[in-house]
């Protein structure tokens, strides 16, 4: 931990309470807690919403807005807004104030202050969640930018902005060891300046309930049905169309087991007459959009969690959520997930991504949850695990011994 307060420019793209995510949160959880200890912290992020202060005092952070709201109905939409409007709002940071260190989060932004400041003056860290460019190569035109041929452009512009960053950054920050091996693979030249630092969640907010079929009777669940939850985005690589079709064989063994979808996204139509063609319209819930306060509430009613992800997953917030609301998470074995559950129990791992490993995986842990005392027990670990491993004070020590170690070299190694 650094014995002085420090003067922090987060630079980040979408940030929260105006954007939900998993960065968002990384971001939201981290630069909060900074600020709390007394560190000044100053953000600079992109306008999502229309009406809001260029300048705003939030949970303790300066946060200023660079951007058009309305910026995703044009060609490059909000990727090359971020480059073009966030360059003056960090050059006249830059030239008002005196920061300490900088922290990066999203690349795009990044790569802007890069040209705003090419006379390196104070260290810079960026936190490495995942390759966009490769998650925009494997998902095609189904972000923002839309079209294909702004998918293929900006594809290309996102390689190279990244690994601007990256080559730029002094310490590269990352969550799980699956990112520094993809790290390792794309950009073998940064390994060198890799810190790990694992994310955690916020265990007030994330709790078990005190009486879960309550919660249930709020949500309209039933409290005499084995109730599975998933919270995705319906892309193609979340794996929902596995688990959908895992999903009408378990109900050979639990009959009566319902599945909560929750999330929006292209394939909800197709998820939709998938579970119409199979017979599950009594079983599985499409959910839709889920605000905060009822996502905590599924992830405490839920006899189980489902990640059924077939690629990426730099981390897994949502696993981490559903453990700390004592509920058990059952994920393929892709990206972190293993890092996360292989820990608490193999058990909680599927063997694969196909529907097939996916719904042995599913009817052993309904079995295992059938006994009342095992149930229980289960429960408690998960919870316990999460508070000895994944706090969000154990990572911010750690961001907090990085930083003063960079302001004390100057950045150097």
């Amino acid at each position: 931990m650094t014995d002085r307060n420090l003067r922090i420019l987060v630079i980040n793209q979408f940030f929260f309470p105006d954007s939900f995510g998993g960065v968002e949160t990384v971001a939201y959880e981290t630069i909060r807690r900074l600020a709390e200890r007394g560190h000044a912290v100053d953000l600079v992020g992109q306008r999502t919403k229309p009406d809001t202060a260029d300048v705003e005092e939030m949970y303790g952070v300066t946060v200023h807005r660079y951007g058009d709201a309305g910026s995703r109905r044009r060609f490059g939409g909000r990727t090359a807004d971020a480059i073009r409007s966030s360059r003056p709002v960090l050059a006249k940071l830059l030239a008002t104030k005196v920061f300490d260190i900088a922290l990066a989060h999203h690349h795009f932004p990044y790569y802007a202050y890069l040209g705003v400041a090419r006379r390196k003056r104070i260290p810079e860290v960026m936190t490495f969640h995942a390759s966009y460019w490769q998650e925009l190569h494997l998902e095609g035109a189904e972000r923002s930018i839309g079209k294909p041929l702004e998918s293929l452009f900006f594809g290309g512009f996102a390689k190279r902005t990244e690994k601007a960053g990256l080559g730029r950054a002094d310490r590269i920050v990352v969550l799980s060891d699956f990112s520094t091996e993809q790290l390792r693979s794309y950009y073998p030249f940064v390994v060198d300046k890799i810190e790990k630092i694992p994310g955690g969640v916020d265990l007030e907010r994330f709790r078990p309930a005190p009486d879960r079929e309550a919660v249930r009777g709020e949500l309209g669940l039933p409290v005499d049905r084995p109730v599975l939850f998933t919270a995705r985005r319906l892309v193609p690589r979340m794996g929902l169309e596995n688990l959908i079709a895992a999903f009408a064989e378990v109900r050979g063994t639990f009959p009566e087991a319902l599945l909560v979808v929750a999330g929006r996204g292209r394939l909800e139509g197709e998820l939709r007459q998938q579970a119409a063609s199979l017979g599950l319209a009594d079983h599985v819930r499409f959910a839709g959009f889920v605000d905060d306060d009822d996502l905590v509430r599924h992830y405490q009613a839920a006899d189980l969690f489902v990640l059924p992800s077939l690629a990426f997953e730099g981390f897994g917030m949502v696993t981490l959520e559903a453990l700390a609301c004592g509920t058990p998470a059952i994920g393929t074995p892709i990206g972190a997930t293993p890092e996360l559950l292989r820990p608490l129990a193999p058990q909680l791992l599927f063997a694969g991504a196909d529907a097939q490993a996916i719904r042995r995986g599913i009817r052993i842990m309904l079995e295992w949850l059938s006994d009342e005392d095992a149930n229980r027990a289960l429960r408690a670990r998960c919870r316990t695990y999460v508070e000895q491993k994944y706090g969000w004070d154990r990572a911010v020590d750690s961001m907090e011994e990085l930083f003063g170690e960079l302001v004390a070299s100057g950045g150097r190694p």
